[in-house]
């Protein structure tokens, strides 16, 4: 993912003052999403990383991101709640839920609370959720709605934990370790929210 060039640099942006930040994202096809009101620095450079981190999904890689002042006079989507009522509010939503452009409510999640987090609530919110339409994205093959979230979800945290695990320089074994942990985890986890539908038949 490339980072266009700027008047002012993050970290000046950043070190400059200490009013409200933004992440302003710009995507391929010309979508800009802003995210903000960002009350630190820290915070601001922790989502501009991971919204810009080296990925394999084509959305994803070839949109950019800056850090900018925060300005109330053009919209910007709120930071997301670490809570599983927010999330399942929003899973549907055109433009923030599981089938919006990136940065969807998954991509947020992951930027602000982490892999962990993010897929704990995303699994917890399809709980005893509602049984609604998820909209299949072009080109995939229509599936049990349930079974798209599954995949869908298992897949982009799959992606999310090879890619903070592998540096330059390959993977330690003690990270190859930790990996294998997350992906079975995740395996299991994805395993559970596709049985019950299968139980049915």
């Amino acid at each position: 993912m490339t980072v266009p060039d700027a008047t002012h640099t993050a970290e000046d942006v950043m070190t400059a003052s200490t009013a409200p930040l933004a992440v302003i994202v710009t995507r391929a096809d010309g979508g800009i999403t802003r995210i903000g009101p960002i009350t630190t620095p820290g915070a601001a450079g922790a989502i501009h990383a991971s919204l810009t981190r080296l990925t394999t999904i084509p959305e994803k890689a070839t949109a950019s991101a800056v850090i900018a002042p925060f300005s109330s006079a053009v919209p910007h989507l709120p930071l997301l709640e670490a809570e599983v009522e927010t999330v399942r509010a929003l899973m549907d939503d055109d433009e923030q839920g599981v089938g919006a452009p990136f940065p969807n409510i998954w991509d947020r999640l992951v930027a602000q609370h982490g892999l962990n987090v993010a897929d704990a609530l995303v699994r917890e919110a399809l709980t005893d959720r509602p049984n609604r339409q998820h909209r299949p994205r072009p080109g995939t093959v229509t599936q049990h709605p349930s079974h798209s979230q599954a995949d869908e979800r298992f897949d982009h945290a799959l992606r999310e934990v090879l890619l903070e695990s592998t540096g330059p320089g390959g993977i330690s074994p003690a990270a190859l370790k930790d990996t294998l942990t997350t992906i079975r985890r995740l395996a299991e986890a994805w395993a559970r929210s596709r049985t019950p539908s299968d139980s049915g038949r």
